[in-house]
């Protein structure tokens, strides 16, 4: 729960970002792993067994990248009984919601604070373990959950629609619906895959984008540290105004992170939401361009902080 890819990706001893050329280099311990690729190369896993980490890179010449990393629970000799890893979730103050759209089977879950999902036999035939086990755990790169997929395009085609209209029909439009958190995300992830489905439109796209990203600032529908990781994401600001607002969007200091109590029963919901979220944005600060300063903080906290995972 208090993990994130690239805290796994260290502590397994295989690098965050590969360069194409080590993509097939082995884990340097001599550990054992099946690499397949995907997707014309695009993307790879690489499979311990127990752990599997997804990675993908923009281009064949890009670096790898990680974006999630799968534990595989139904491969223990005894998986876990979910009933009772979520009584100790909720006992420690943690949320349990239903991931958006999940199929039937298997059933899957996320923690709110964390954003880690898991997943759930229920018998049906098709899973790996024995009703009411616990499966698997995901730990992917997105530290705020995400909405319901927009599998039937409902999102997609309301900003077309949007786009066609012009500016002057996006006020009423907004006001009309009482959006959440969950529906600006929706529609930032939507303009982002149109922009990439329809790249002749760039232009409608990213000025829906912007103004949605403007709206949701205005109206205080996230956090600020969530705002920033949003825009950060989706908007189309510069590397050296990312990694200057990424910096100054810390939930979390420095002290508060070394404070941290050792087991994760011991941190509260919100402690443990702040701190993926300040590893997510000193990491997009870092990848970045952050200036002298920025670079020397962001070391500070690689050299300084107590380790994420024991």
């Amino acid at each position: 729960m208090e993990a994130d890819p690239e805290d796994l990706a260290s502590q397994l001893s295989y690098p965050n970002r590969l360069l194409p050329g080590q993509a097939d280099g082995g884990d340097p311990y001599g550990r054992a792993f099946e690499q397949r690729y995907f997707a014309r190369g695009l993307h790879m896993t690489r499979d311990w067994g127990y752990v599997t980490a997804f990675y993908v890179r923009d281009h064949p010449h890009a670096p790898w990248e990680s974006n999630g990393i799968t534990l595989r629970a139904y491969l223990m000799d005894e998986p876990p009984e979910w009933s009772t890893v979520a009584a100790e979730l909720r006992r420690c103050g943690f949320e349990l919601v239903p991931t958006p759209e999940a199929l039937s089977h298997p059933d899957e879950y996320t923690v709110r604070g964390s954003a880690v999902s898991a997943k759930v036999a229920t018998g049906d035939g098709y899973d790996a373990a024995p009703p009411g086990k616990l499966i698997g755990v995901t730990i992917n790169r997105n530290v705020v959950p995400l909405p319901s997929p927009d599998r039937r395009g409902h999102i997609r085609n309301a900003m077309r629609a949007l786009g066609k209209a012009g500016a002057g029909a996006w006020p009423d439009w907004l006001a009309q619906r009482e959006f959440t958190a969950d529906d600006y995300v929706a529609v930032l992830i939507a303009l982002t895959r149109l922009n990439s489905d329809q790249p002749t439109r760039t232009d409608e796209w990213t000025a829906l984008l912007t103004w949605f990203l403007e709206q949701a600032r205005e109206t205080n529908v996230f956090r600020r540290e969530e705002w920033t990781y949003q825009w950060a994401l989706y908007g189309s600001p510069s590397p050296a105004d990312v990694s200057r607002a990424c910096m100054a969007a810390l939930p979390m200091t420095l002290d508060e992170a070394r404070s941290m109590p050792e087991s994760w029963r011991d941190i509260a919901p919100d402690d443990a939401r702040r701190a993926r979220m300040t590893r997510a944005l000193l990491s997009l600060a870092r990848d970045a361009a952050p200036n002298p300063a920025a670079l020397r903080e962001i070391d500070r906290w690689k050299r300084e902080k107590r380790p994420w995972i024991r």
